[in-house]
């Protein structure tokens, strides 16, 4: 394990400890929502997301806690939602361009960056990025998931 990997796994390990401490710097008046890892808690957190940020914030590093704990609670969102799905990381090759960032790595769908998304809502200043992006990816995982089954129903 490389020292990307060390970090990750410290990361990935402190994700709800990260989530709760932002929780706590939320004004329940700002957030009228039930942070309970739904897919509506996260359209709800969206309005939250453009209600507070701009594209801008994601570079003042003043934001970085908050918004990484926003990012992380999406993953868990995500992983909670999609089957055999679970955090990772490319933590070796330089040229993905997800290289470095916690990704969310999904059985038939591939990779998915919470930052990217993050990002994405942000720059396209609307609030259905993350239930559109789930859709797509719960779509295509069950369209594989009957090929699987009949391609091993045909094979017994």
């Amino acid at each position: 394990m490389n020292q990307k990997e060390e970090t990750f796994e410290i990361w990935k390990k402190n994700t709800f400890t990260r989530i709760d401490n932002w929780k706590k710097t939320v004004d329940v008046s700002d957030m009228k929502i039930k942070l309970d890892y739904s897919i509506k808690s996260l359209s709800e957190l969206e309005k939250y997301i453009l209600s507070k940020y701009s594209e801008v914030d994601l570079k003042n590093q003043k934001n970085n806690l908050a918004l990484d704990a926003i990012a992380s609670y999406i993953g868990e969102s995500f992983i909670g939602i999609i089957p055999e799905s679970k955090w990772g990381i490319y933590a070796r090759d330089k040229s993905n361009i997800y290289y470095n960032l916690p990704c969310i790595f999904t059985k038939y769908s591939g990779s998915i960056s919470v930052h990217f998304l993050l990002r994405d809502i942000l720059s396209e200043r609307r609030s259905e990025v993350l239930e559109t992006r789930l859709n797509k990816v719960l779509k295509n995982d069950e369209r594989f998931r009957q090929l699987v089954n009949k391609t091993n129903a045909n094979n017994i």
